[in-house]
């Protein structure tokens, strides 16, 4: 990230604009940055520019990015970091993310330092329009591995200076456990997976509420489901905001516990709502997101395909907004004995079983029996066995797992994929097909 790109930046968090005008002159000045250092240094998108016929000197509006053909996930995945990183930037030198595989497709992000802070610094600046500074303690439960939270889990430089202070807290920890932390560590937020922190807040008692000290709880990473909401809300007894982005850009919009819709982060990104035509979805119509990183240089993401589905707001103020996403949902598998997990516990196991798996679906066809199908270019058969075993073992006795090589897992009607597909969802699917999607298993 150059001195100029970061300094363009740091005015994006500075600014405080009150007409739409603002916004969009401001948003248009950073993406012409951003297609401009692409073309010149990303050969990925070089190609894309040049197969279309288009230069970045030709787009003098949004519109005219539309000219570009839309990247999938399968098409950085199927390149190498020289292909899809600033040639200019040793790859090994930025910071590596790898995505949770919520669409059943994990993908390794890169940035540099100055990239990630900025962009997680327009996270913190939507939070802390209600009360969120930078010294307020924040506690985030979700799935964590023994060695994420020996790697992660200690205080970094600036939380030792009081900046951001945090806990991570596995959700598998027992209650008590739980609330021991927090009566610690004290925080003013409580952070996570709405589909864990509904499962927590439903088992909470009035004794548990009286410990906690939060104002409020920030949910992410999953579409938070009215009925999730409500039981959060209640067992908590705090009010809830949410938050929706992704490990690409991080950040993308925010819905406020005041307010109804979530608004758009332009200064940050550049959403596209497209309806299945291709054509721009208007305010009260449904369509898939197509977003464009506006700061990221190390590795950039134009038009690239979340895989989200979302209405389009009315968007009162300078900002546009998004009425509700119906965005990626985890689901957990009870099994027999009643006991939970999350279907993040088996991806780890799929993503670890040393397949380098393209994508994956793990599906509980009944309590005691779960299928699991993996597309991995170039696995035997015999190679999903170490899979099938360590699946087993997280599972319990009398637990049957089917592993299975594909060529590919075709995703719903109207383009959802689920990795995740439990009893409950299966029953659904079958009773009342959500969106006219069909499950893509028997």
């Amino acid at each position: 990230m150059t001195p100029s790109a970061l300094w363009r930046g740091l005015r994006g968090l500075r600014a405080r604009p009150e007409l739409r005008e603002q916004v969009l002159e401001y948003q248009f000045e950073c993406l012409c940055a951003v297609l401009d250092h692409a073309y010149r240094r990303v050969p990925y998108y070089r190609r894309r520019f040049d197969d279309a016929g288009l230069h970045p000197s030709d787009v003098r509006s949004v519109d005219d990015l539309r000219a570009l053909p839309i990247t999938d996930r399968s098409d950085l995945q199927a390149l190498g970091a020289e292909e899809v990183c600033d040639s200019g930037v040793r790859p090994e030198s930025l910071r590596t993310l790898t995505t949770s595989g919520s669409t059943g497709a994990p993908l390794t992000v890169r940035r540099t330092m100055n990239e990630e802070r900025l962009l997680l610094g327009f996270r913190a600046l939507a939070t802390g329009a209600f009360g969120d500074g930078l010294g307020a303690r924040r506690v985030q439960i979700d799935h964590f591995s023994a060695e994420t939270l020996a790697a992660e889990g200690r205080p970094c430089f600036y939380e030792r200076l009081g900046v951001l202070p945090r806990l991570l807290v596995d959700w598998r920890t027992p209650k008590h456990e739980l609330l021991s932390a927090l009566d610690r560590f004290r925080p003013d937020i409580i952070n996570g997976p709405p589909s864990i922190l509904s499962w927590l807040a439903s088992e909470m008692t009035d004794e548990d509420r009286r410990r906690i000290t939060a104002s409020m709880v920030l949910t992410g990473a999953e579409t938070n489901l009215p009925e999730m909401r409500r039981t959060i809300e209640q067992g908590f007894g705090l009010p809830v905001a949410d938050l929706y982005g992704c490990h690409e850009v991080v950040f993308i919009a925010m819905q406020r516990p005041d307010l109804g819709d979530y608004r758009i982060c332009e200064e940050a990104s550049l959403v596209e709502v497209l309806k299945p035509d291709g054509e721009p979805a208007a305010p009260g119509e449904a369509g898939e997101v197509v977003v464009t990183g506006l700061h990221s240089f190390a590795m950039p993401f134009i038009r690239y395909r979340l895989g989200d589905q979302v209405v389009v707001g009315e968007a009162p103020g300078p900002y546009q907004s998004l009425r509700s996403i119906d965005g990626r949902v985890i689901d957990r598998f009870q099994l027999p004995s009643g006991r939970v997990l999350h279907g993040y516990t088996l991806g780890q196991v799929v993503k670890m079983g040393g397949l380098e798996a393209r994508r994956f679906q793990i599906t509980q066809e009944r309590r005691d029996r779960f299928q699991v199908r993996i597309v991995a270019p170039g696995a035997a058969p015999g190679q999903t066995e170490p899979v099938r075993v360590a699946m087993l073992e997280l599972l319990e006795p009398g637990v049957k797992v089917e592993v299975e090589l594909v060529d590919e897992i075709a995703p719903q009607e109207g383009g959802k994929f689920y990795p995740f597909v439990s009893v409950e969802r299966l029953e659904a699917w079958r009773a009342a097909p959500l969106y006219n999607m069909k499950p893509t298993v028997p």
